[in-house]
């Protein structure tokens, strides 16, 4: 009988340690429930967002860089000289027949009076059918900056006619405010109808 008093005892203590661990686990289970799948899954929500601009972001930035600026005009990508002939579209050419210096006077609001250049311009319609100018349209810049020459169209200007046969010319004269000392000078004509805009540049003789 002594002698499993101690065996006994032994069972008795091995069975609370078994308690005990399944309370330690039960425990720990309560605790994080999800695992360690959910320890990745917290780590990659916690990330920061990407700070990279999306491509319409760059787009739009783009195009703001490369507006120019309004109010003037387009580049001198294709501009020829004041006596060279240039072409608007096909068998539609033009060319400046006449710069002269003039006086101008001023009548009508906004016009300013003083030195002026009378510009005579010259298109040529080869098309083979008639060319409307009723839409035609001349402007003139002057200096580096290219500052838009104020119209004076109470002095002697004669606009387009509203049509020009195929085989024939017409000519219109467009006086522009222009200071003396005032170069180079840039004359832009534009027939609409789609044709491109012709641009004549140089420094005219007074």
């Amino acid at each position: 009988m002594l002698s499993q008093v101690p065996r006994s005892r032994m069972y008795v203590a091995a069975a609370v340690a078994a308690v005990v661990l399944v309370s330690v686990a039960a425990v720990l289970i309560v605790r994080n429930p999800s695992g360690p799948a959910d320890a990745g899954s917290d780590s990659t929500a916690a990330a920061a967002p990407s700070s990279t601009a999306t491509p319409s972001e760059k787009e739009s930035e783009s195009s703001e860089s490369e507006e120019s600026e309004p109010g003037k005009p387009s580049g001198d990508n294709r501009a020829v000289g004041l006596k060279a002939e240039a072409t608007s579209a096909p068998g539609v050419t033009a060319r400046l027949a006449r710069i002269d210096s003039v006086q101008a006077t001023a009548s009508l609001p906004g016009e300013i009076g003083g030195p002026a250049l009378a510009i005579t311009v010259k298109v040529k319609n080869q098309t083979g059918k008639k060319l409307d100018l009723a839409l035609g349209v001349v402007n003139a810049y002057y200096g580096p900056e290219r500052t838009p020459a104020v119209s004076v169209a109470s002095d002697g200007e004669v606009p387009f006619p509203a049509s020009v046969g195929d085989g024939e010319s017409a000519k219109g004269v467009y006086v522009f405010q222009i200071p003396e000392e005032a170069r180079p000078v840039r004359v832009e004509l534009d027939l609409g109808n789609g044709a491109d805009v012709v641009v004549f540049k140089g420094r005219p003789q007074r």
